[in-house]
């Protein structure tokens, strides 16, 4: 479809393609119309994920309803056109959640900007390089492509990133632009500023990045983004629940207000009342009420007397 797949990952995909459609044919056929297929992966086995789902997709082996978004972690863009490419199949962006740790060096290795005395090394070794439109075009090999999410840890694991706000969190890179060609301008500006914030090239030059202790190999653990994914659900539900409790809240002081008038409403009304008996007018009404009252406080008072 007139799109460049990287020639090494699309190898390996055909291979494990083969390996899994026996698998997913007999899943199809168990659960029929309720059957949903989900591709996800860690590093290369992202890479791998999407162009599986594609295959399938494409070569008919699965009907669309069935192929739930891809999900990725730390995995490199292996496609030039591949935004291009969803549009073509009628799939939106989302299709593909493409989710990088903030300073991970695997998804910038391929789309990163090179520069123009890389790009002429590289089209001096391998020929195919001469005609690759990202390396023309964009200075990259593979552009980003689908729904582009950064994973920040937390500090203690790993140092937050200059163009994003503190703490762990994670965020999705997006245009609000209501034009969309200036949306797809802009969020192809914030992806590139991001994916060369650092770039791969400043993380090489650094000997503390190597080793089992090193940036490099902690920023792109497959345990790193396990534990800051979760501290990210662990935020988003304590956000649910203070927001309904909060919620209970307003609407416990809503109804006390409610009494509260009620209550007011019963004694302004009742005040109103005993103004309205105790006017001049009405003044042989209150003693006419009083007189019995006061006959036996008068009784009382003179046993009271006599016993004295």
């Amino acid at each position: 479809m007139e799109v460049i797949v990287h020639r090494g990952i699309y190898d390996v995909a055909k291979v494990v393609y083969e390996h899994m459609l026996p698998l997913v044919h007999e899943h199809l056929q168990h659960h029929g119309n309720r059957s949903t297929i989900r591709l996800t992966g860690h590093s290369l086995g992202g890479s791998l994920s999407l162009l599986i789902n594609l295959m399938l997709l494409i070569r008919g082996q699965v009907p669309r309803y069935s192929l739930l978004p891809v999900i990725t972690f730390g995995a490199p863009w292996v496609m030039c056109g591949g935004d291009r490419l969803l549009n073509m199949l009628g799939l939106p962006r989302n299709h593909l959640q493409g989710i990088t740790v903030h300073r991970d060096i695997v998804p910038r290795a391929f789309s990163c900007n090179y520069s123009t005395r890389v790009g002429d090394l590289l089209k001096a070794v391998n020929g195919n390089f001469r005609n690759h439109p990202c390396l023309n075009n964009q200075n990259m090999l593979y552009a980003p492509m689908g729904e582009f999410l950064i994973l920040q840890p937390d500090a203690k694991l790993s140092p937050n990133h200059e163009l994003l706000p503190p703490g762990s969190g994670l965020y999705v890179l997006r245009s609000q632009a209501s034009n969309t060609d200036v949306a797809k301008k802009q969020t192809r500006a914030a992806q590139s500023l991001f994916l060369n914030t650092p770039h791969p090239l400043e993380i090489l030059s650094d000997r503390c990045a190597y080793g089992s202790d090193g940036a490099i190999l902690r920023d792109h653990d497959v345990d790193t983004y396990l534990t800051s994914i979760r501290s990210v659900i662990s935020q988003e539900l304590k956000r649910v629940r203070r927001m309904r409790r909060q919620q209970r809240q307003q609407s416990w002081w809503h109804m006390v207000r409610v009494n509260q008038s009620e209550v007011k409403l019963w004694v302004d009304g009742g005040i109103e009342w005993l103004r309205m008996v105790v006017a001049p007018q009405n003044m042989h009404l209150v003693m006419l009420l009083l007189v019995p009252y006061i006959r036996l406080l008068i009784i009382e008072v003179c046993n009271w007397i006599k016993r004295g």
